[in-house]
């Protein structure tokens, strides 16, 4: 997110104020929950929070240093939408917004499991891992020493499918009830959710370790303050994929920017696109609608687009998302649909990657995961372009990503030669696929990929200049 200009218009600020005169239910948001008593809200460099609470009479309940993010307290006087309006408008203020809930798409949309209370389903063999040919890219990789956040509603730590895996799982944090157990509890809409995302990423990445961080109730809601901490939290504990099988119609700035801190410190979010069976950009949901995240779309058995699934541009990949089979709260398992299980698999793949190259930079392991993915337009006639790069592809991103790079071989055929400099003008003037890794269209070490690369590049192939750099 752009910071927001110092400069503010007086009508806006005017508006705010008046806000503030109008009754309480004005402005009261149609679209998402809100926690009714709390505000975020992030200062410009060099002016203190202190100055607002003054103002306003508002209190600091909490605070996230690696994003500078406040969660204050309104008075109970204010009605929190329209105070958040004036504080925002204030050019002391880079942003202040209501903290806005989040939403896991199945259980909100009423979404439930078939449970199989017969034992009938298998977890190995079932479509979804065979389409995936689960068991050729775990001769590559089983996801060993890479640790996953799954921010959820918590994980049921004592099913027997967890305690089969050679990787082990794990509690980050309890993000509803604060404290340090972060249980799948029973008895709402939610309950299983968390487990059965999980249960997903161990089918792809058996020995990643799996970290949860309750950031759901029951029914299937979250604060976006409370994931934002989760989100910083994951990272402080060495996650370096984080899934989020949920999301929100607009926005809230404190997720956004622990997301972008998530981005700069390499570490993958992937996110569910949605179960609102549409293309439309105003109601994709975020944090999936965010570049910085992987936005993952649901296909059924044939690799139709999933009836429920959002699709669009701002669709990456696609996997597997309707009757999967996975482990559901106590000791039971079920099949569910939706895009929140289809995110999954994504982010196992991820696990996939990072634990054969644990130093892999987020453009790279981004870049692998959608140019590796098979195209499924010829499929889905009428939303060509809409279903993303499509159907994840776990054997070819694996050995993309393990394989060695030639420095200046930006197309990746083995040989450097006129078709990488052309390649490196498409990727940087026509929108083109990006370098696989970028370092290797860094043709002269700098750090950067610009026009100086193509030049090195001319240089070498027909000016005896020096060869491309290794770095």
């Amino acid at each position: 997110m752009q910071t927001k200009t110092v400069y503010k218009s007086p009508l806006i600020i005017i508006i705010g104020w008046l806000c503030l005169l109008l009754p309480q239910s004005f402005g009261s948001s149609v679209q998402n929950g809100s926690s009714p008593e709390e505000l975020v809200c992030r200062m410009e460099p060099g002016y203190d929070i202190e100055i607002i609470n003054i103002t306003f009479g508002t209190t600091v309940r909490s605070y996230q240093p690696q994003i500078k993010c406040y969660l204050l307290i309104p008075p109970e006087d204010q009605d929190p939408e329209s105070l958040a309006a004036v504080i925002d408008a204030r050019l002391d203020v880079q942003y202040c917004g209501v903290n806005y809930y989040l939403v896991a798409p199945e259980p909100f949309q009423r979404s439930q499991p078939f449970l199989d209370n017969q034992g009938i389903g298998d977890l190995e063999t079932q479509l979804a891992a065979t389409t995936l040919d689960l068991v050729v890219a775990q001769e590559i990789s089983i996801g060993l020493d890479v640790s996953v956040a799954i921010l959820d509603g918590g994980i049921d730590f004592d099913h027997p499918e967890f305690v089969a895996k050679s990787g082990g799982v794990y509690s980050g944090w309890d993000f509803i009830d604060n404290d340090s157990i972060a249980f799948d509890e029973p008895g709402g809409s939610c309950s299983g959710h968390g487990t059965f995302v999980a249960g997903i990423v161990k089918l792809v990445a058996p020995a990643a370790n799996i970290y949860a961080y309750r950031v759901l109730d029951t029914t299937g809601e979250g604060d976006g303050y409370n994931i934002a901490a989760a989100v910083l939290k994951a990272i402080d504990d060495g996650c370096k994929a984080i899934n989020i099988s949920f999301g929100m119609i607009g926005e809230n700035v404190a997720l956004d920017d622990a997301l972008k801190y998530a981005r700069d410190n390499d570490v993958l979010v992937i996110a569910a696109a949605g179960n609102d069976s549409t293309d439309s950009n105003l109601i994709f949901p975020f944090p999936a609608s965010r570049y910085y995240c992987i936005a993952v779309a649901a296909l059924d058995s044939l690799n139709y687009r999933a009836d429920f699934s959002n699709f669009g541009v701002k669709v990456n990949v696609c996997a597997p998302g309707t009757w999967i089979y996975a482990p559901y709260i106590d000791t039971l398992y079920g099949w569910w649909n939706g895009t929140s299980f289809a995110t999954p698999f994504v982010t196992g793949l991820a696990a996939l990657i990072y634990s054969i190259n644990q130093d892999i930079e987020w453009d790279d392991i981004y870049n692998i995961i959608n140019q590796t993915a098979t195209s499924v337009d010829s499929l889905n006639p009428g939303i060509e372009g809409l279903l993303g790069n499509g159907l994840i592809n776990p054997v070819d991103a694996l050995e993309m990503a393990g394989s060695q790079h030639i420095p200046g071989d930006a197309n990746h055929d083995d040989v450097v030669n006129l078709l990488d400099i052309i390649y490196i003008i498409s990727y940087m003037y026509r929108e083109g696929p990006a370098p696989i890794p970028l370092a290797s269209a860094d043709a002269d070490g700098s750090g950067n990929i610009t026009i100086l690369d193509m030049t090195y590049l001319i240089r070498y192939l027909y000016r005896d200049g020096p060869p491309p750099v290794a770095l």
